[in-house]
């Protein structure tokens, strides 16, 4: 069984978690310090973070992105998702294959959906998290067609209104908090 870890989206960070107040070791992607505002309380702990070795920056493989979008968009989450979420996903993916045990801190629902999906822990700060597993369907609310999640447009082809999400199914899951899985001093 490998060692517990800690992956950091941006919404960690803003939220005020330090990477130093755990005994976990923590990882983020690059475009997590790129969403920083430059001389935030954030960046200034990311930065500290790293010079002390507590925060590891890393890029996940392409073959976890390629998952991770795959994930998404059976889901319905892809237009939910940055780009910096799919990295933060995918590197939880490539700790995960390496033999750790990942969770991912973040407090966006569409991260912890297909988290869930994807059988990655996840925890959150600031909000209660996720009770349920989503699927989404694109549609069109003013002539209620449905088009597949990987529509190009985001207009019905039809009428031309701005296609819509919403649920198409859901499953209960089971939560554990940060405390439980980081070590938290």
């Amino acid at each position: 069984m490998g060692k517990e870890v800690l992956v950091l989206d941006t919404t960690a960070f803003i939220m005020g978690f330090d990477p130093s107040s755990v005994t976990t070791s923590t990882f983020s992607v690059p475009a997590v310090l790129e969403e920083l505002s430059s001389r935030s309380f954030a960046s200034i702990r990311s930065d500290a973070s790293r010079e002390s070795g507590k925060l590891s920056i890393r890029m996940p493989t392409e073959k976890s992105l390629e998952t991770v979008r795959s994930v998404s968009l059976e889901l319905g989450e892809k237009f939910a998702l940055s780009e910096t979420d799919f990295q933060v996903l995918a590197l939880a993916l490539d700790l995960r294959m390496e033999g750790d045990n990942p969770t991912i801190v973040s407090d966006d629902y569409a991260v912890q959906n297909v988290a869930e999906q994807l059988e990655l822990a996840y925890a959150s700060l600031a909000t209660f998290g996720i009770s349920r597993r989503f699927g989404w369907i694109l549609y069109c609310p003013a002539c209620y067609r449905k088009y597949p999640q990987d529509r190009s447009r985001l207009t019905c082809k039809v009428c031309g209104t701005e296609l819509r999400r919403r649920v198409s199914r859901k499953s209960l899951i089971q939560k554990r908090s940060l405390s439980q899985i980081s070590g938290a001093r």
